[in-house]
């Protein structure tokens, strides 16, 4: 079998001209391709292998796991003992306002949740997001993304979505008692490398508490250790009242999750469920 061929033929395309890269393991930083090409992955797998591919202490509790069992049920209906011991981790190392756990499969979804965790929490319709921005790239995250280039195709997008210059004092100026949330990256990564300033999001933060919207901090990207703390907007000094995470969050395996208070995560427990 040619797998290129039909990893062409049979491989939905998310590029014009694929790399098409036969991988045959990954140790650490390299890629080890078929032909036995040594490649270093300089991406980390575009921010997940943030420990290194194959990490010995994953693959074992992938093996593990593995031979407990792989699925029982969706969402917070079983106590499984790796999330719950998971989610009580990271509760921990956010403090008391971060205190609960919504587990989705990507950045994508979580995203997607705490978009509806906004609208479905203050009952109100807008959200307000920055140019340059990525959340990824299902119909809702799209709508809140700040570049024209991934959007274009798809419109019309999700109504009610606002985007503003990043660190502009238009976007405070916009948050009203219309606005469900605002949604930030501490550094936005997809368009370049662009820390927003620790006193913007200090004001940010102000002025979403003093109309009542949410801050939807996105830490996709920067979130464990990636910028020299645990997450980001702790050395950016504020409180999210949402955090979102993925890509390292999972270290290979389709992880994400939004996290914020109890009570606003028990808006969601009545029907229509998330």
């Amino acid at each position: 079998m040619d797998l290129r061929q039909v990893f062409l033929r049979r491989i939905a395309p998310t590029v014009p001209e694929p790399l098409a890269l036969e991988v045959e393991r990954a140790e650490g930083t390299q890629l080890i391709l078929a032909n036995g090409q040594v490649l270093t992955d300089l991406i980390s797998g575009i921010g997940v292998a943030n420990i290194g591919h194959s990490h010995p202490e994953v693959i074992r509790a992938v093996q593990q796991q593995a031979s407990q069992y792989m699925h029982t049920m969706v969402y917070g209906e079983f106590a499984q003992q790796p999330q719950v011991a998971y989610a009580d981790a990271l509760c921990q190392d956010l403090g008391d306002e971060l205190n609960m756990v919504y587990w989705t499969n990507s950045g994508t979804e979580a995203i997607e949740g705490a978009l509806k965790l906004a609208r479905r929490s203050t009952g109100r319709p807008e959200i307000i997001s920055f140019q340059d921005s990525y959340h990824g790239s299902t119909i809702g995250a799209m709508s809140a993304m700040g570049n024209e280039d991934f959007k274009r195709a798809y419109r019309p997008l999700v109504p009610g979505h606002r985007t503003f210059p990043r660190a502009s004092q238009d976007a405070l100026d916009a948050i009203g008692p219309q606005t469900a949330a605002v949604l930030v990256e501490v550094i936005q990564a997809e368009s370049g490398y662009h820390p927003i300033p620790n006193e913007y999001l200090q004001a940010l933060q102000a002025t979403c508490r003093e109309h009542g919207a949410l801050l939807i901090v996105d830490e996709c990207q920067t979130g464990f250790y990636r910028t020299g703390e645990a997450f980001a907007h702790l050395s950016a000094g504020i409180q999210p009242d949402v955090l979102v995470l993925a890509k390292a969050l999972g270290g290979g395996m389709p992880l994400g999750a939004f996290i914020a208070d109890r009570q606003l995560m028990l808006t969601l427990s009545d029907a229509p469920i998330l």
